[in-house]
């Protein structure tokens, strides 16, 4: 791919907020991304990442059969940690179909309640009003194009 047709140049990343088309360009670059991104995320955290979601589901003060409702939620992670918490149930979403498509492999190895995922973005969610106890965002809240 040349420089002149990526997702991102160096004259939008100087102000990424502003560019109109935000949305479909970190849907590109997710998908792009899809496969990789676990393993960026542990490499440029330093593994820190999973430390970061274990203790996001701590700070929540999940109780017993609450549900969750996971935005942003890429290839599961965060979705599994409180899946694994004990939630009653978890939906995650996420606009980018092949972060999806991982998250939903990674659900199948599961000996608990598994997650559910869902295809949406996070400005104008699929889910009913007051429909979870908890809602998280994490690592997708930068991404957020308003």
């Amino acid at each position: 791919m040349s420089h002149r047709d990526s997702t991102w140049t160096d004259q939008t990343l100087t102000a990424p907020h502003a560019v109109a088309d935000k949305a479909a360009r970190v849907r590109r670059m997710f998908a792009a991304i899809a496969s990789s991104y676990d393993l960026n995320n542990r490499l440029h955290s330093l593994g820190r990442d999973q430390a970061w979601r274990r203790a996001a589901v701590r700070h929540a003060q999940l109780r017993p059969g609450e549900h969750v409702v996971d935005v942003a939620c890429g290839t599961g992670d965060l979705s599994l940690a409180f899946s694994s918490a004990g939630a009653g149930g978890v939906t995650g979403i996420d606009f980018t179909s092949e972060m999806l498509v991982i998250a939903d492999a990674k659900r199948s190895a599961l000996q608990h309640a598994a997650p559910r995922y869902l295809g949406g973005d996070a400005m104008h969610l699929p889910v009913a009003s007051a429909c979870a106890d908890v809602v998280s965002i994490a690592f997708g809240i930068r991404n957020i194009a308003d």
